[in-house]
């Protein structure tokens, strides 16, 4: 149990306490909050990102740089951030800035082991190119805001992670046995990060949308929400769950399961970490 002012709590309010106190920290900043609801838009523009990402430098610097990478640099240096965003194209810039906000907004902000930060980053990256692949050959929903749902899915597990190494044999426990983490977490907790995560993402201000994905992404597909399904099929996919998956959604994971492998290096390699 853990106590505050002396009296007793269990470690479901403790968890669900440390996400409501989110808010008082730094986290996510205005242009967090800006730049999900421009990606949410399907018709958003380059212009209208710029004018978001302009103000923050860490950013701006970090698109600067991949647009002056021996991947896109063609020659000529570039320095100013609307013309990498142009060299880079809105839809690989989204990416990178998805995974920028994520990393720097969210995961850098709560000083979790370097360990713990490049697990979660590696699944969450791997989820969401999974997840942009069947949006992709599906047809069914945009492939960008599946991506960044999908980055966003596992922000619960942030809160657990600061439990320290009660959390990380619990990761393991699941790993090693191919199970549900949220089993896990609920016997051990009382709660599990899809609750916790979306407690944060009210916080936070997400669209409704990615809030409803956070929520339910463990529970099985069921086909009344195709980009909840979307992000759910590639979780468990990534996770080694794929017999839960329906026939045709697991075959085009398995298809496709190079390119996810391929994409997911190359943009960790891009962004870092």
């Amino acid at each position: 149990m853990i106590r505050d002012g002396g009296k007793p709590r269990n470690l479901r309010e403790e968890a669900l306490e440390r996400a409501r106190v989110a808010k008082t920290l730094p986290v996510p900043t205005s242009v967090m909050k800006r730049v999900f609801r421009i990606i949410a838009d399907a018709d958003s523009s380059l212009a209208q990102l710029h004018g978001v990402v302009k103000y923050d430098q860490a950013i701006s610097a970090k698109i600067i740089s991949i647009a002056n990478s021996a991947y896109y640099c063609r020659g000529t240096s570039i320095a100013s951030l609307e013309k990498a965003m142009i060299t880079v194209g809105l839809k690989e810039t989204k990416r990178i800035i998805v995974c920028m906000v994520f990393l720097q907004g969210i995961m850098t902000r709560w000083k979790l082991r370097r360990d713990d930060v490049t697990a979660l980053w590696k699944h969450s990256l791997t989820v969401a190119h999974a997840a942009k692949a069947l949006a992709e050959k599906l047809a069914m929903e945009d492939p960008e805001e599946a991506f960044t749902i999908s980055i966003l899915h596992d922000v619960g597990k942030v809160i657990f992670y600061g439990f320290g190494d009660r959390y990380r044999a619990l990761v393991d426990d699941a790993s090693l046995l191919r199970q549900d983490i949220c089993d896990f977490e609920r016997i051990e907790y009382g709660i599990d990060h899809q609750e916790v995560g979306h407690e944060l993402s009210i916080v936070w201000g997400f669209p409704e949308e990615f809030s409803d994905a956070i929520l339910a992404h463990h529970n099985p597909h069921d086909g009344e929400t195709p980009i909840i399904d979307i992000v759910r099929d590639a979780d468990a996919f990534v996770c080694g769950r794929e017999g839960s998956l329906p026939e045709r959604e697991r075959a085009v994971l398995q298809n496709e399961k190079d390119w996810i492998t391929v994409e997911t290096e190359r943009i960790r390699q891009l962004v870092g970490v």
